[in-house]
């Protein structure tokens, strides 16, 4: 082997990827539940992570208002009126 085909980039150490693909095409039709169970874990993993991502920006706003409301000290307003303007008279 010359050193060009080692840096060919179809190279996957010795097997180029079509041969790659063709190999995993045949193992993987060779175990069909064992493919799907698999296929759908790893489908499941992302869409969690994808989930996490998209609800991150939400959680930090949420953390945020609730840090804001925990720091909140009580006003001379809140003292005069007392707690029973809070709640709902209904």
């Amino acid at each position: 082997m010359s050193k060009k085909e080692r840096d060919d980039p179809d190279d996957f150490g010795g097997i180029s990827f079509g041969g790659m693909t063709f190999i995993l095409t045949v193992v993987a039709l060779g175990r069909p539940w064992e493919t799907l169970k698999e296929l759908f874990r790893s489908i499941r993993r992302l869409g969690r992570r994808v989930l996490r991502l998209v609800l991150a920006p939400f959680r930090l706003a949420t953390l945020i208002v609730w840090s804001r409301m925990a720091d909140r000290h009580r006003t001379f307003e809140d003292h005069l009126h007392g707690v029973h303007e809070d709640r709902d008279p209904s």
